[in-house]
């Protein structure tokens, strides 16, 4: 093939526009003028504000033309303790509806948000690449930021953005957005809760979006004493560096996909913030318990068989006859039900309402009995859920729901965390012996039991324990147990075993741990700014108060793990995301006729080039070829498991039968 690389960016784009006119100008749509007279609705009678209703009305129309197909008008006001808003919503009554909303500041006259949503009509959608790139979006949202908030967009800086981008291809597709975001400096440090947005249509050149959040500073702490960036860095590697663990991508109906490993934050982390005056790591994370169930896939309903009726014999096709001999294999239900009563006590007046044989929802050889018990005490609402597996005989999960009235006393803790841990483990080890030596402590969560007076400190009525699955000296977060340990009677309200029969490839040849620190800080730096941050309590309380903090913190983290073998960034999914910094500019285009498209299509992540340069005029090779074509569908494949498979295999791949 003796394409040149500029030319396979004219097929690429023919491929998505539908021709090879690539070299659009910038055209700037006309705007229909509104002619529609508005119907002006009072709310709460505007001459005791500052700006009144009709005021408001004169600012939104000056600042943003209205569409002429938005013939209706109302209007609201809304108040708080540290300003008050006109709301304004201009809207059409019709199958295709569509509303234009903006929020004038009753006090000062100022603009604070809007946004503007008008339906395609069939036929209208957009095709192919937009016609404004993202530097002249930015031009036209900065001078819209400047024109509505002068004084405040020049306290901020413009921090990177995430673009809505459709597919593009010949087919009709909706609006390109790019984003912007001004983010808020208070002396020098940015607050990036606090700032400006606004998103540019990328096909019209028009703003569809604004809005402004801003506050007061009173309660900044002051940035001298903090440590440096390179003291922070330090934390960052010593107490909270990502660490190495295996992982497996959710794949429904029995997909098989392999066992990967992966460098990620430890455990649950899903941010590193290190407090700048303290040097102690924080958490921006809300301590509420997600419990994972077991999303499974019933493995068929009750089939009722008249024997009266005589049935034509039907030849099992392979597949079919294959699950039949499957279910013999399995455990009946009358056994699976008496392990289930021999595991778990089950009061006298429970009276067992459902009993269901299900797959697991990733693994289709996995199939488990599940049966549900209801109190017949109309007294009591409580229930009690119990899995066993229909291969194995292994008691899989159960969860005791108490009745209202129980969650509705204030608890009596009588056991402490380690006391409860010590319960968990003696459960374990009771159930699963062998399974116990492969498992370390994870995590202890407190669960709050409900405040009956407000004066006192409420209670933990439970805690959430769990033990993570180790295998070759690593970590599998996925798989283990967790449990619940009712506070009062040391009781276990709920349990569950996740242990996959899958394959574990070797450690041998992943990066180092510190090469992976490196990449984090590096695709994510560590920052210094103000975050308004929650008071770290291990119990709920009521009203709990929020908290500016001067902390170093990584902002544009838009990875959620590493490969441990390339270092590619993954997202949570398992699959390759641009790394921050590969949306590039490429420097040997300047001048080039193709710049702008390519630039267009590198942004779609359908091209990419290497240090910085795109080398325009050099050959295309097939499998760079085969990527773009890949791209431009909108699909990407995984990273090789072991990083030994050439680059390109997996486009090969995508692109067979």
């Amino acid at each position: 093939m003796n394409l040149r690389n500029w030319s396979a960016c004219i097929v690429i784009a023919g491929f998505v526009l539908g021709s090879f006119f690539l070299y659009q100008g910038v055209a700037g749509a006309e705007v229909e003028k509104n002619s529609a007279a508005s119907n002006q609705e009072s709310a709460g009678g505007g001459g005791q504000y500052a700006i009144s209703l009709e005021q408001a009305i004169q600012i939104a129309r000056e600042a943003f033309e209205v569409p002429g197909e938005l013939d209706q008008f109302s209007s609201g006001f809304s108040q708080s303790d540290q300003n008050s808003f006109w709301e304004l919503r201009w809207y059409r009554i019709s199958a295709q509806g569509g509303e234009m909303n903006v929020r004038v500041n009753a006090g000062t006259g100022e603009i604070w948000s809007m946004n503007k949503w008008l339906p395609q009509a069939p036929g209208a959608g957009y095709r192919g690449l937009p016609g404004y790139t993202r530097e002249q979006a930015e031009a036209v949202a900065a001078a819209s930021a400047r024109k509505l908030q002068p004084e405040r967009f020049g306290e901020t800086s413009l921090q990177p953005g995430h673009d809505y981008v459709p597919l593009l291809s010949v087919k009709e597709r909706g609006q390109m957005e790019y984003n912007f975001y001004y983010a808020r400096y208070v002396d020098g440090v940015i607050y990036p809760d606090n700032g400006i947005s606004v998103a540019v249509n990328g096909d019209t050149g028009e703003v569809i979006r604004f809005d402004l959040n801003w506050g007061d500073t009173r309660d900044f702490p002051p940035a001298a004493g903090r440590i440096t960036r390179e003291q922070a860095e330090q934390i960052f590697r010593s107490e909270s560096a990502p660490e190495l663990y295996y992982f497996r991508p959710s794949m429904p109906y029995g997909v098989e996909v392999p066992v990967r490993l992966v460098y990620k934050l430890p455990e649950s982390q899903r941010q590193v913030i290190i407090d700048a005056l303290t040097g102690k790591l924080m958490s921006n994370e809300t301590n509420y318990y997600n419990y994972d169930k077991l999303y499974s896939i019933p493995a068929g309903g009750k089939d009722k068989v008249n024997n009266s009726v005589q049935r034509q014999e039907i030849k099992l096709n392979p597949a079919e006859e294959n699950q039949v001999d499957k279910l013999k294999n399995l455990i009946s239900k009358d056994e699976a039900l008496k392990i289930a009563k021999s595991a778990v006590t089950i009061p006298m007046k429970y009276v067992l309402t459902n009993s269901r044989l299900e797959q697991d929802y990733q693994f289709k050889e996995n199939k488990t009995w599940n049966f549900s018990w209801q109190a017949g005490d109309s007294s009591d609402n409580g229930s009690i859920e119990v899995s066993i597996n229909a291969v194995n005989g292994d008691l899989v999960a159960f969860s005791h729901y108490y009745s209202s009235y129980e969650d509705s006393k204030s608890p009596v803790v009588k056991l402490s965390e380690e006391e409860a841990r010590r319960v968990a483990e003696d459960y374990i080890k009771k159930k699963q012996p062998g399974k116990w030596a492969q498992v370390v402590f994870s995590s202890l969560q407190p669960i709050s039991g409900p405040v009956i007076n407000p004066l006192e400190e409420p209670q933990p009525r439970a805690y959430v324990i769990n033990y993570t699955r180790v295998t070759n000296g690593v970590k599998f977060p996925q798989n283990g147990f967790y449990l619940e340990v009712n506070s009062a009677t040391g009781e276990i309200n709920s349990y569950r075993m996740t242990w996959w029969d899958v394959e574990f490839p070797a450690p041998a040849g992943v990066i180092s741990c510190e090469a992976a620190a490196d990449k984090y800080l590096r695709e994510a730096p560590l920052t210094l700014g103000y975050l308004r941050l929650w008071a770290p309590e291990k119990v709920w309380k009521p009203r709990q108060a929020s908290t500016v903090h001067l902390v170093y913190y990584q902002p544009n983290l838009n990875f959620a793990m590493l490969d441990a073998f390339t270092g590619r960034n993954l997202d949570e999914e398992g699959k390759i995301v641009a790394s921050s910094g590969e949306k590039e500019s490429f420097s040997d285009l300047e001048g080039h006729p193709a710049r702008e498209a390519v630039e267009l299509l590198a942004g779609a992540g359908i091209v990419a080039g290497g240090d910085g340069r795109f080398r325009p005029d050099d050959p295309v090779t097939q499998a760079e070829l085969i990527a773009m074509l890949v791209k431009s569908s909108g699909q990407s494949p995984a990273a090789a498991v072991d990083g030994r498979e050439p680059w390109y295999q997996g486009y090969y791949d995508m692109m067979r039968p």
